[in-house]
């Protein structure tokens, strides 16, 4: 059995110091195989916030398979952007930007759907190419076959049920096309600070069901209606996913109810999360373009 973490939007800078240490001291308390973040390490891409979140990847007690997100890219110094829009990341994150990583009982590859550009003024969104999906071929070629099949990626592939006009990461479709055709069976991501699961039944025979999961906020302070939150995944031989969701409620993580397709908190849940002192809250009416 492997066992992963799961966190995304850990935006250092805007990010709350008593979550972090507490997500710190959790997740050294019970290490997993493996930590998977899903984009959005800083929130203007300075190297002091670079320097912060490789520091505090660092200090966690396991390997860490991470992948940009849009706000890992500058968007104040254009020639930074364009040229070299990964010098950072690479010096204080990782050397790769679409890392693999692999056991005796999973694959997990990395895929990264920010873009230097985009049309129009919201350069937030993400896509998929074509020829880095004909990679992706390759890659899944190159990997046993019996190993359970996990892609991380920053930005979503569904919009939550209750915001319907919530962007996705452009070729949404053909991604997910691809990812069945290669036995894909987990998907990790984030973006819009939003928990949620959505299920794919698969009906081709030998392959697992395609299962998508997006991650709220981990540490960040631009809370969009939910608590901080990050995922503990297990997964078994059998390609058998259990998740369990760790949300903030002021004090400590505790578990909370897994919501399919961005559900409504239910009236009957108990307890309020925990709302830091913030200047703002993140939402589309307020959010600048590019921002994400």
């Amino acid at each position: 059995m492997t066992r992963l973490v799961h966190m995304s939007d850990i935006h250092f800078e805007r990010v709350d110091p008593v979550v972090v240490e507490a997500l710190r001291a959790e997740i050294n308390a019970d290490p997993p195989d493996l930590i998977i973040v899903s984009g959005d390490l800083t929130q203007h891409a300075y190297r002091h916030e670079y320097r912060a979140a490789g520091a505090f990847l660092r200090s966690l007690n396991a390997p860490v398979l991470a992948v940009p997100g849009n706000h890992d890219i500058t968007y104040i110094h254009l020639a930074q952007r364009f040229l070299d829009p990964y010098a950072r990341w690479r010096r204080f994150i990782s050397r790769e930007i679409e890392p693999t990583w692999t056991d005796d009982t999973v694959a997990v590859v990395g895929l990264n759907t920010a873009r230097r550009m985009a049309w129009g003024f919201d350069w937030s969104k993400g896509r998929f190419g074509l020829r880095q999906l004909h990679r992706l071929n390759k890659r899944f070629e190159a990997l046993p076959k019996e190993l359970f099949r996990i892609v991380v990626a920053h930005h979503p592939l569904h919009a939550p049920e209750h915001a319907p006009d919530l962007d996705i990461v452009g070729r949404a479709d053909e991604a997910l096309a691809c990812f069945r055709k290669n036995g894909v069976g987990l998907v990790l991501a984030g973006h819009l600070h939003r928990g949620y699961v959505h299920a794919h039944e698969i009906a081709q025979e030998g392959l697992p069901p395609l299962l998508v999961i997006q991650a709220s906020t981990a540490t960040s302070t631009r809370l969009r209606g939910e608590p901080n939150a990050y995922h503990r995944l297990e997964v078994d031989k059998s390609g058998t996913v259990a998740l369990e969701v760790r949300a903030w409620d002021g004090r400590a993580w505790r578990q909370v109810a897994t919501r399919e397709q961005g559900a409504r908190r239910p009236k009957d849940e108990p307890g309020d999360f925990h709302r830091p002192q913030v200047v703002e809250v993140a939402g589309r009416e307020n959010a600048p373009a590019g921002l994400g």
